[in-house]
């Protein structure tokens, strides 16, 4: 009985432990990357809450550059760092942001958006390439 027990208890731990996938839609690019020499760097930590519920950051001092737009805002890959969200799996990621607030994800491999429930405020500074 004592068996039974503890194998019932270890197979629920492993169905109800998994991660589930992260929310995510086709998304084609609707605007060529811009000018390569513009640079935007994060002017504070972000704390980013995704719905998957594993938190993730955005730290200052991370460097972003114009990778295009889709629909739901601008792309901004990131330069300095590699940025992932995480449901079931791992993915690559790229911020998408709209009027100055960031609104989800797009996953380059997947070609799609993951939106955030909560839109943030993201502060991005301007920084020059120097010549």
């Amino acid at each position: 009985m004592k068996k039974k027990v503890c194998a019932l208890l270890v197979m629920a731990l492993g169905i109800f432990g998994c991660a589930s996938e992260i929310t995510r839609y086709p998304a084609e690019l609707t605007r060529a990357r811009q000018r390569e020499d513009k640079i935007l760097v994060a002017s504070q930590t972000v704390p980013v809450h995704p719905d998957s519920g594993y938190e993730r950051s955005i730290r200052i001092g991370t460097e972003f550059v114009d990778a295009g737009g889709i629909a739901q805002g601008s792309i901004l890959k990131p330069i300095n760092a590699v940025f992932t969200v995480e449901g079931a799996h791992m993915h690559e990621a790229y911020l998408v942001v709209n009027d100055g607030r960031l609104v989800g994800f797009y996953l380059p491999v997947e070609k799609s958006f993951s939106p955030l429930t909560l839109s943030i405020v993201l502060p991005l500074e301007e920084k020059g390439v120097p010549k």
